[in-house]
């Protein structure tokens, strides 16, 4: 019986650990792409929401539709690039992503805070 026992303890144990591998290789398997950003957004760091569209265009508009400031934006290696014209020049800006979920993402900024994104639309 005991022969028996150790076999069934032993053949668990090894179950638990196949199944979190499971697990942890599922979870792991699903990427971040540019697809999880489209959408209305409300940033931490200003009240204006800012637009990302699947054609690499982004806008910070009011409500009432007027434009403040608008430019072209793409997920590469995991970083958010912004492209934006100031003055007569195009800038650009590649913020860290530091977490993304459905709802919301979290970018490293240059001075080393963060700013959170809220999603505002129920986009997918």
């Amino acid at each position: 019986m005991n022969f028996v026992a150790a076999h069934i303890k032993l053949f668990i144990a090894l179950l638990v650990v196949a199944l979190s591998l499971m697990f942890y290789a599922s979870s792991d398997s699903v990427s971040i792409t540019e697809k999880n950003f489209v959408g209305k957004w409300k940033s931490s760091k200003l009240e204006t929401p800012i637009y990302l569209y699947a054609n690499g265009e982004w806008e910070i508009k009011t409500d009432k539709g007027a434009v403040l400031q608008y430019g072209i934006w793409q997920y590469k290696g995991d970083k958010i690039i912004w492209s934006f014209k100031v003055n007569h020049s195009v800038g650009h800006d590649a913020n860290p992503v530091l977490a993304a979920t459905p709802t919301e993402f979290r970018l490293g900024e240059a001075d080393g805070s963060t700013t959170t994104f809220s999603r505002l639309d129920q986009s997918d």
